[in-house]
């Protein structure tokens, strides 16, 4: 048995609005698109133990201060090193 007459009528509906960009309230709030970050790629790689520590002391003390995060402090620190032996990105 397929689906109800109202049923169909409703997804058509729907259908119509989704096309048009248009809502049955324009006056409700809409949900905003969330930026997503950059795809990124996990690397390994050692390094010694004071730079690790260094580099977790910053990053807590940047998510105290609502900061950058890990990743952006990693790629920031990356781009500086490229920057200083002239490669390019």
């Amino acid at each position: 048995m397929g689906k109800p007459a109202w049923m169909e009528e409703e997804q058509e509906r729907a259908e119509d609005l989704k096309r048009s960009g248009a809502t049955v309230n324009n006056t409700a709030p809409k949900l905003a698109r969330v930026t997503r970050a950059p795809k990124r790629m996990q690397k390994a790689f050692y390094i010694q133990n004071i730079h690790a520590q260094a580099f977790e002391k910053l990053v807590f003390n940047q998510k105290m201060k609502k900061g950058k995060k890990a990743p952006d402090l990693a790629e920031e620190a990356i781009e500086l090193l490229l920057s200083k032996y002239k490669e390019k990105l």
